[in-house]
């Protein structure tokens, strides 16, 4: 396996991402989305959700040490925009990361690359590839919200830097196996369209068969839920270095399973 082909790969898809329909309606869909987030934030008195009312109110929506963590111990409107971006993630990351291999499958671009390089590169240079688009529009948007939080709610910047690299890193592991899962959709399928459309829909129907079962089966939801990176979301919200951890660990896992099913996948697609 040759580096510098995965390199070479992974700034093809970067730019084939910013010219493609589908980057282009990721980006159109994320900005104007966090626009309309941002204008609304304006008018949240972020602060009274660290008071002691606030807390009750939040406890009812998450356990109180996460409640805490999130809005006594930081920023209150920092920790405000993290809840939501983590909370968007899965459909927004679904939806970018769907055309990894399907186009080259699809296309029959494959036939195209094959001679040049071997599959494992290709397969490995279109994960990387989504992996920093990904990365960047998370960056991006954090350092806005970081900007936005110190202008607007007179935040102290050296508390709030150390914030933005908590949100940024929980942020980057979090969008991982959920990128991971579209290499195996993206693989399977050979369509940009119905890889995104498989992956949403998955997703979905997941997330709404562990809402069924958790009227009656909160065990048997909870079992399910393992099945979606979803479960590291209570871990990643902590932001404290033991959960970061075991977030990572598990995440790891999660990319290891997706990511190996897609491969199996990919690498026996007839071209």
């Amino acid at each position: 396996m040759r580096t510098e082909f995965i390199k070479k790969l992974v700034l093809q898809d970067l730019y084939y991402a910013l010219r493609s329909a589908r980057g282009v309606l990721f980006l159109v869909f994320f900005s104007v989305f966090w626009l309309w987030i941002f204008s609304k934030l304006g008018k949240v008195n972020t602060q009274w959700l660290g008071n002691p009312d606030g807390a009750m109110m939040l406890s009812w929506l998450f356990d109180q040490k996460t409640a805490q963590a999130l809005f006594v111990d930081r920023n209150p409107g920092f920790s405000l925009f993290y809840l939501i971006a983590i909370n968007t993630a899965p459909l927004f990351v679904l939806f970018a990361a769907s055309d990894q291999t399907a186009n080259d499958i699809g296309s029959k671009y494959l036939r195209f690359l094959l001679p040049r390089c071997q599959r494992i590169e290709i397969y490995l240079g279109r994960f990387v590839g989504s992996v920093v688009l990904v990365w960047l529009a998370y960056i991006s948007i954090s350092t806005i919200a970081a900007l936005w939080v110190v202008l607007f709610n007179h935040a102290n910047v050296a508390e709030i830097l150390i914030e933005w690299l908590w949100v940024v890193s929980s942020l980057m592991l979090y969008v991982l196996p959920f990128i991971a899962f579209m290499s195996l959709c993206s693989a399977w399928v050979g369509s940009a369209g119905l890889s995104a459309l498989l992956g949403l829909g998955s997703y979905l129907i997941v997330v709404i068969i562990i809402g069924v079962l958790s009227f009656r089966w909160q065990g048997v939801a909870d079992g399910v839920s393992w099945i979606l990176p979803n479960a590291i979301k209570p871990w990643v919200l902590l932001m404290d270095g033991w959960h970061l951890l075991k977030s990572t660990i598990l995440a790891t896992i999660y990319v290891f399973i997706y990511g190996y099913l897609g491969w199996l996948v990919f690498a026996r697609r007839d071209i």
